[in-house]
């Protein structure tokens, strides 16, 4: 059902496009070329226009960025026409520069998904009324060219919007699509704009009444784990398309995502995979465009180190193969399920014409495998770097980089079927990375050190006025964390945990005490869907005193809003020493 309602989606606003490209241009947009759209759904944050405006080489520049992204086989680029731009003052509008950009994007057939912001975010009527002006204005002029209108950049934090407020986007988010579809009743407003998953944000903006004033929804599930499989990426998808069933089918756009890396050939080479897992996954859970943050290499996020000279990254590569073996441009081969793969495998099927099915397989964990495909003959392999893998009777090889298995034959494929998703945990699975506090050895004689995925601190809040300690004191003589002399709050907390609104989960923690005094307990603290938010906790039944290994729990509901769990190992006013060992967090 998905597929029908997406392919209609498209037929039917580029059948309004090829009628634009029949039509006459007004005379405000002469200098715009127009493009139909391009149904594939790769895309990148590269053009940025806006800060190449003022080089002399910008369009030299512009070029050779088009030309990367469409050797790479993507033809989507997310950028912005600041407001302060195209509209200086009040009743000024400049149009010459932006003009040109659009032009070019058309001679070079790029699709442009463009954000519409600049100055602060409309708090009251006529700063509503002023955005919508602009919307009207910049939306009419290039409609022969550009199609798709973001609304704001994750207007859901205050890197973006001072004291995010879910009832002002909403006011201004209506407006603005008013605004749009009477300049252009044929174009798509993505709404949302969210940092993070931001379920929370979407059911604001639902709950608002402002859900039916976007075509489609749009976000940001950047990571604060080291992949996409800690992540859980999979699992954010289907809540996010869960929330949108909720409120209504609509597309979802991912308009940023991304993976820094170091510039060292190792990271750089799990950055490749890392990117390559996201646009893969997000394909499977039917994401419609996946916009990667950013092609240049911004702050390391980057799928190239330059463009002038042209030096790509092994992530470029990746990505270039992956568009290779699904198609672009047009429209990219339908996922259709999974294999059926031993533990720890993934295996996705997506479907090519007639009876090609093309395959793509990844180890889910640091392993290496022998792997034996149904099919036995005529099939070829490659890693995501484009290197040959030797395929033999049906087996091959599963390593560090994922790989792509061409010539499969759906007649001697074996069974395929969503049900088969290799995210799904079994029940009982604890969700917490390194519950058991394992830690290294540091280079100091008897010391530790800081065991992975856990932090000194309250996460974003201090938290770190005590001793905090790794120790070798645990249970059995493992590691452990302890907390000593905490004069306020201090805690531990671990990397941060996706959750389903509406579960009830289990948390467990083992605990000892020595002379110790305050509140000392673990805790379940639910965050909203832009990651940062707290919204609420529970805590286990606090320990004081001097009393060996203790075990303590603690459950409750995750709330409607809440998206994810951090679990604080937490200790206040206490003038002793608590210390904590093997913690879990189970969904029951």
């Amino acid at each position: 059902m998905k597929a029908k309602w997406q392919a209609s989606f498209w037929r039917a606003a580029l059948g309004v496009t090829l009628a634009l490209l029949a039509a006459p241009r007004p005379a405000s947009a002469q200098a715009v070329v127009s493009n139909p759209l391009d149904p594939s759904p790769f895309g990148v944050n590269f053009l940025k226009w806006e800060f190449l405006k003022g080089h002399a080489d910008v369009w030299t520049d512009l070029r050779q960025r088009m030309t990367l992204m469409k050797a790479a086989g993507i033809t989507w680029d997310r950028d912005g026409i600041d407001k302060n731009t195209v509209n200086p003052k009040p009743g000024v509008w400049e149009w010459g520069f932006t003009d040109k950009v659009v032009a070019l994007a058309g001679e070079q057939h790029v699709h442009l998904a463009v954000i519409l912001m600049g100055g602060p975010p409309p708090r009251d009527e006529a700063g509503r009324a002023a955005y919508a002006e602009y919307v009207y204005q910049t939306v009419r002029r290039y409609k022969g060219s550009i199609k798709v209108w973001e609304i704001w950049n994750e207007p859901n934090i205050p890197s973006f919007w001072k004291n995010p407020d879910v009832k002002l986007y909403t006011l201004m988010l209506k407006a603005a699509y008013a605004a749009a579809k009477r300049a252009d009743p044929s174009c798509v407003v993505l709404g949302g704009s969210a940092n993070g998953p931001g379920n929370d944000w979407f059911n604001g903006i639902a709950d608002e009444g402002g859900w039916d004033s976007c075509d489609a929804i749009s976000l940001h599930p950047y990571a604060m784990s080291p992949d996409p499989i800690k992540q859980r990426l999979d699992l954010i998808l289907h809540t996010i398309n869960g929330v949108v069933r909720a409120h209504g089918p609509k597309p979802v756009w991912i308009t940023e995502d991304g993976w820094r890396a170091a510039r060292e050939p190792a990271e750089e080479a799990k950055q490749a995979t890392r990117v390559f897992q996201t646009y893969v996954i997000a394909l499977a859970n039917g994401v419609h465009n996946i916009d990667y943050f950013c092609m240049d290499d911004y702050d390391h996020w980057g799928l190239i180190h330059s463009s002038q000279p042209f030096d790509p990254k092994p992530s470029y590569t990746a990505v270039q193969t992956l568009t290779r073996a699904l198609g672009a441009p047009g429209p990219a081969a339908p996922f259709v399920g999974y294999l059926k793969m031993p533990s720890g495998v993934a295996g996705f099927v997506f479907r090519r014409p007639g009876r090609r099915r093309v395959i793509i397989l990844w180890n889910n964990d640091d392993e290496m495998r022998t792997i034996t495909l149904p099919q036995r003959t005529g099939l070829t392999a490659m890693d995501i770097l484009q290197n040959p893998v030797p395929v033999t009777q049906g087996r091959l090889a599963l390593g560090q980089f994922p790989i792509i298995v061409s010539g499969a034959d759906i007649r001697r494929l074996g069974p395929v079927s969503p049900a088969f998703d290799p995210f799904t945990l079994p029940k009982g699975t604890n969700l917490i990375y390194n519950g058991a506090l394992d830690a290294a050895p540091d280079s100091t004689v008897g010391a530790w050190k800081t065991p992975g995925n856990w932090y000194p601190g309250v996460f974003n809040a201090g938290g770190k006025d005590a001793d905090l300690r790794v120790t070798g004191g645990g249970r059995g003589g493992s590691t452990c964390l302890s907390i000593a002399k905490a004069a306020g709050a201090a805690a531990w907390n671990n990397a941060i945990i996706p959750v389903k609104p509406g579960k009830r989960y289990e948390l467990t923690a083992w605990v000892k005490t020595q002379a110790a005094t305050g509140k000392n307990v673990a805790q379940i603290v639910w965050y909203s869907g832009n990651m940062w938010t707290p919204m609420g906790a529970v805590d286990t039944v606090s320990q004081a005193g001097t009393q060996d290994w203790t075990l303590v729990t603690a459950e409750g509901v995750c709330p409607r809003d809440a998206m994810f769990v951090r679990v604080h190992l937490r200790s206040e006013k206490n003038t002793g020493t608590v210390s904590f060992d093997d913690v879990a967090l189970v969904e029951e």
